[in-house]
């Protein structure tokens, strides 16, 4: 008994309209990617910090139900090769091999096309960056010029801070902070339906721009990506939200900066009073109206551009991005790291990258193996937070990332600043090594354990401008000597000396990606 097709007579037809449809072939292009990525083509970026997994991932899709028709299509053609092959295989097999062929062409042609789209697109929101970059260093050199005690670093510590604050007061309103939040702000984002706001980590600062200097009324503006947790009133329930807001603080052009000291501790701006001796924006020590920015710094903008219930997913798998792209480099870094030198002999390129080397093995290890007494030595606090949220959410999840058999390929100076506090020197690193994500039980969740992946990053490290010499061994403590051995406040467990201030030796302030740097 004769077989026939599992279609109509009309089938060839069709099938060179299906053939020579966008909407078919949309479907096999996406089909082939999906393939790809089950087969392990892109690997799951993850790396110390979070990388680009920080925000979490929201799917997309088509609509008009082109999805289905397309599927249809596609198993259409399927049924037609399989039977084309089986009952006539001396013209199946070679239409099979053409079809598949045509289609992996038209799938690198499309792959091509689209990136050089985003190589385009990433070039020009570079050179957006770099023009944004140079307007903010002048900005900040006039500002340094009014207040010669300002420190970005001092300022973005005291905003970290003050941010998680703010957050809290959304469920737990606080009197005393209206020195530090316009009053109506705090009122309007009152959540009577909270009762807590918990693990607020800030994944990305960055100061968009700074208005008012030469005024009477200084201005810096502030997009803040981070991830909260809000605990319900009613139910206990615990919900993660990724955050995208904007603040504006301002303060009297007068005011002054407050030292190292205070940075992350909210007091009285005038006095130095304990938080609590603020009646709304009156001191009941000094009774000064501190508010309206008179002594520092106060938020009088806040608004929430993206706010969705998700966070991130440790084992996404996304393709590097901004590896290729040309470096951002401050015209006067060399300039600038040469001033360094100039005032301390016993620094130079070489001792610096070997200082970078030393804190880049010690944050793969303790990375990989979710421990954070061997991260906490080499990062600054702000930092160090970041990780904890990083591995607490691994150690929750039952998995790790892992990064192995790396090493780095080259380090370029990219940007140097010095205030009166600190000095700040970023570099791009450009590094390579096994990146995958295992389960507690061995199982591989993404990521290849035999094939490296290629990366870059920018590290920004800081050290107090009144130390110098040669960067200490970093298995001593570099105050005492002793054994090096960091609590989780940075402090020594020996001497008590905070090492991880920049005090002794450069520390790591700031991991950006590099599609992401904004000088």
């Amino acid at each position: 008994m004769a077989i026939h097709p599992p279609f109509p007579k009309s089938a060839l037809d069709r099938l060179k309209a299906i053939v020579h449809s966008r909407l078919f072939q949309r479907s096999i292009i996406a089909s082939i990617a999906g393939l790809a990525l089950l087969l392990g083509a892109a690997d799951a970026l993850a790396r110390v910090g979070g990388g680009h997994s920080y925000s979490g991932s929201s799917s997309s899709g088509g609509g008009g139900g082109d999805g289905d028709g397309a599927g249809a299509l596609a198993s259409l053609l399927i049924r037609l090769l399989l039977w084309l092959c089986i009952e006539h295989p001396l013209f199946g097999i070679p239409i099979t091999i053409v079809v598949v062929l045509g289609f992996v062409k038209m799938n690198h042609s499309t792959k091509v096309q689209q990136q050089q789209g985003w190589a385009t697109g990433a070039v020009r929101a570079q050179n957006t960056h770099q023009d944004r970059a140079a307007m903010l260093r002048a900005k900040f050199k006039r500002l340094r010029a009014i207040d010669p005690a300002f420190s970005r670093v001092l300022f973005e510590d005291f905003v970290y801070f003050l941010y998680a604050q703010m957050q809290r007061t959304r469920a737990k309103p606080a009197a005393s902070m209206a020195a530090y939040v316009a009053p109506g702000l705090l009122a309007s984002r009152h959540e009577p339906s909270i009762k807590d706001v918990t693990g607020i980590v800030i994944g990305a600062m960055r100061i968009q721009d700074i208005h008012g200097l030469g005024g009477q009324r200084i201005a810096i503006d502030l997009r803040i990506e981070s991830n909260v947790v809000e605990v319900l009133a009613e139910s206990g329930a615990e919900q993660r939200f990724y955050l995208v807001e904007r603040l504006r603080l301002m303060r009297d052009a007068s005011a002054k900066s407050r030292p190292a000291a205070r940075a992350q501790v909210l007091d009285c701006p005038n006095c130095g009073a304990p938080f609590d001796a603020i009646r709304g924006t009156t001191c009941s020590y000094c009774q000064q109206d501190l508010g309206h920015g008179r002594f520092d710094w106060q938020v009088t903008q806040w608004m929430t551009d993206r706010r969705e219930r998700r966070g991130p997913l440790l084992t996404e798998t996304v393709a590097e991005t901004g590896t290729e792209l040309a470096t951002l480099r401050a015209p006067d870094a060399q300039r600038g790291f040469a001033a360094l030198i100039e005032r301390d002999p016993a620094l130079n390129w070489d001792t610096f990258a070997r200082r970078i080397r030393d804190i880049w093995g010690n944050l793969q290890s303790g990375w990989s193996e979710r421990d954070l007494a061997k991260i906490r030595p080499f990062v600054s606090d702000n930092l160090f937070q970041s990780m904890v949220y990083w591995i607490d959410l691994y150690v929750a999840q039952k998995c790790r990332n892992v990064t192995e058999s790396g090493q780095i390929q080259k380090l370029v100076l990219a940007d140097v600043s010095s205030d009166e506090t600190y000095d700040a020197v970023t570099v791009r690193l450009f590094a390579t090594g096994l990146d995958y994500t295992i389960s507690d039980d061995g199982k591989l969740l993404s990521g290849s354990k035999s094939r490296p992946r290629p990366y870059s990053e920018y590290w920004t490290l800081i050290r107090g401008h009144a130390c110098q010499g040669k960067s200490k061994d970093w298995t001593k403590c570099p105050n005492c000597g002793a054994e090096l051995s960091v609590s989780m406040t940075g402090n020594c467990d020996y001497c008590q000396a905070k090492v991880t201030s920049g005090d002794f030796d450069w520390v790591l302030s700031r991991i950006e990606q590099d599609e992401s740097y904004g000088g």
